[in-house]
């Protein structure tokens, strides 16, 4: 019965998300000060703790069942943390845990390149909850949610800049990251999570598009979470 599971369209699967991870995930990197590992071994990020500075603004886009990284932002930098998330459930769950940090809050929106409706496909596994806007999953299912530009949902919140940027859109990150300007939006830290929806050439264009914005690739957590940093606040810039 085992190998009526190995079907080779998923043995295929497989292999190439392992060679995407392997090969992204030895990127060049450059230090940055305080690096450090916040958050749970599943949900957690490596960012430049030496960079960060308190009352920094913090947009986490695709909170997931998962908030630990954003309440450690909160109590140990005293960053504002604004989570969103385009699963409803996943919402009352990160403000449930959330409830008493005042400098955290829950949004329901699917981060998208324009306002509107967004079609996302929901997982082929029963025990997850998450959704992709770009075909993550093996799914016919899909569902309608909320899509919101980072712009307007700054606007709405009365937001002049994001300070720090973590993006886990489940595939949606190689288009929004074609039409981000994060330096216009005041970014100086951001952590995306690529997933083998892209190709590893679509992977190194991404970062090659970070660093010619003025970034650089400064930290790499498993599996291809990558965090980059304005190159002006690092040593030696």
């Amino acid at each position: 019965m085992w190998l009526r599971k190995l079907r080779p369209a998923k043995i295929r699967r497989a292999l190439r998300r392992r060679y995407f991870e392997q090969v992204v995930s030895r990127s060049r990197r450059v230090p940055a000060p305080g690096m450090v590992d916040l958050g749970t071994p599943y949900g957690g990020w490596i960012v430049p703790g030496g960079l960060i500075e308190p009352a920094w603004t913090c947009y986490s886009v695709g909170a997931g069942g998962d908030i630990g990284f954003d309440l450690e932002l909160c109590r140990r930098f005293d960053a504002t943390v604004r989570a969103f998330e385009a699963v409803p459930s996943l919402v009352e769950q990160a403000v449930a845990d959330g409830a008493g940090e005042p400098r955290f809050s829950a949004h329901h929106a699917a981060v998208a390149t324009r306002d509107g409706p967004l079609r996302m496909q929901l997982s082929h596994d029963a025990q997850s909850s998450s959704v992709s806007s770009a075909g993550l999953y093996e799914s016919d299912r899909y569902v309608e949610v909320p899509g919101r530009t980072l712009e307007s949902l700054m606007a709405e919140l009365g937001d002049e800049h994001i300070d720090l940027l973590k993006l886990d859109i489940e595939g949606g990150e190689y288009e929004l990251m074609r039409r981000l300007d994060p330096r216009a939006l005041g970014v100086k830290i951001l952590a995306v999570q690529l997933h083998h929806t892209g190709s590893v050439r679509e992977a190194r264009a991404l970062i090659d598009g970070m660093r010619a914005a003025g970034y650089r690739l400064v930290g790499c957590r498993p599996a291809v979470k990558l965090t980059f940093a304005l190159a002006d606040m690092l040593p030696g810039a």
